[in-house]
């Protein structure tokens, strides 16, 4: 075998490697609480609030976790993460931050029929080329993106995110989440979902998926 050769050969079980890493699933204190890998559950508490208005998810930052958690309302989560402080609540569009400097309200959010609905909020800290599992959930899913990039795959189509922009996931969509910058990539996520479901399902067998071009 050449030298040339088994450079190439290398390259490709180099990239096949990185290919068959396992997906990272999202967990109570996972290590991107502490700067590594990981998806972290920071939040799953009942919705109070009504639902007979079109409601948002407002993310605004703060100079401290004390200052987010002074302001928090009964639909908000105050959390430490990538670099910054957050307080983020589920509420009809509104004006008032709380003292905090306004970053995103999305939505509306489209929420399927249900007795009652939880939120859970998240924070991820993913490599490069590193996936979630493919998976569905019974809710509505939203992203805000942080820092670096990612396409969210589907069967239908690749959806490309950069950091400042978000994306709202109906209920039910089959998807994966793929790290596709040089740089880690950190986001903030909110599934609001029937309470009588569980937050996601991972599928044993999915289908095939459209990567971003």
């Amino acid at each position: 075998m050449t030298r040339t050769m088994a450079a190439a050969l290398w390259t490709l079980l180099t990239l096949g490697a990185v290919e068959e890493r396992p997906p990272v699933k999202c967990m109570e204190n996972s290590p991107e609480r502490h700067g590594e890998e990981g998806c972290s559950i920071l939040a799953t508490r009942p919705l109070v609030g009504s639902t007979r208005k079109p409601i948002y998810w407002h993310i605004d930052r703060f100079d401290s976790l004390e200052a987010a958690t002074r302001a928090a309302g009964p639909d908000s989560v105050p959390a430490e993460a990538h670099g910054s402080v957050w307080l983020m609540t589920v509420e009809p569009r509104t004006d008032d931050h709380r003292g905090g400097q306004h970053v995103a309200w999305i939505g509306p959010l489209d929420l399927p029929a249900a007795a009652g609905y939880t939120m859970r909020v998240q924070s991820s800290l993913l490599r490069s080329g590193t996936t979630t599992p493919v998976h569905t959930h019974s809710g509505p899913e939203v992203f805000y993106v942080v820092a670096g990039e990612q396409c969210l795959e589907t069967p239908e189509t690749g959806l490309h995110l950069n950091a400042g922009q978000s994306r709202i996931l109906p209920a039910g969509l089959i998807h994966r989440g793929r790290v596709t910058g040089a740089t880690a990539r950190g986001v903030l996520a909110l599934i609001l979902h029937d309470s009588a479901q569980p937050a996601s399902h991972d599928l044993a067998t999915p289908p095939s998926l459209v990567a971003c071009k």
